[in-house]
């Protein structure tokens, strides 16, 4: 298996941002309780050709040869998720049971940062981001 994602929010506004919108299936909705239970409205993508689990392993081997973060295309996708209002679940393989629940870019960001360069080396993110239940935005 691989990284998983999960999202909820108005997918229309990342179509020209580089985002391929895709249906979410029954194994990605067993995660869907992280953002609200409503299959209807969930989906995941594609971003500018590559899934999440490609994001997320790009952007380990690439700090580990010295890219900033900021300079990832997970941090780029990251801000753009947050920054319009879109709520999402990130985890790894079937382990969506305990993910960081994080109510801020700045938690979002750091948690992310540190699961993909976690001692490991294992590379798996495993976060949630819930715009509805966010304190600050």
């Amino acid at each position: 298996m691989s990284e998983c994602i999960i999202c909820k929010g108005n997918e229309k506004v990342l179509i020209n941002k580089g985002f391929i919108i895709k249906d979410v299936d029954s194994f990605l909705s067993k995660g869907a309780f992280w953002i609200g239970n409503q299959n209807d409205n969930m989906w995941t993508f594609i971003y500018k050709g590559k899934d999440i689990d490609k994001i997320v392993t790009d952007a380990n081997e690439q700090m580990h040869n010295g890219i900033p973060f900021e300079d990832t295309t997970i941090y780029n996708v990251i801000n753009i998720l947050y920054d319009n209002h879109i709520s999402f679940a990130m985890w790894y393989d079937i382990y969506f049971d305990d993910l960081d629940i994080c109510k801020t870019k700045k938690e979002v960001l750091e948690t992310c940062y540190n699961h993909i360069m976690d001692i490991s080396g294992m590379c798996e993110v495993y976060i949630v981001f819930n715009d509805e239940c966010s304190i600050v935005k």
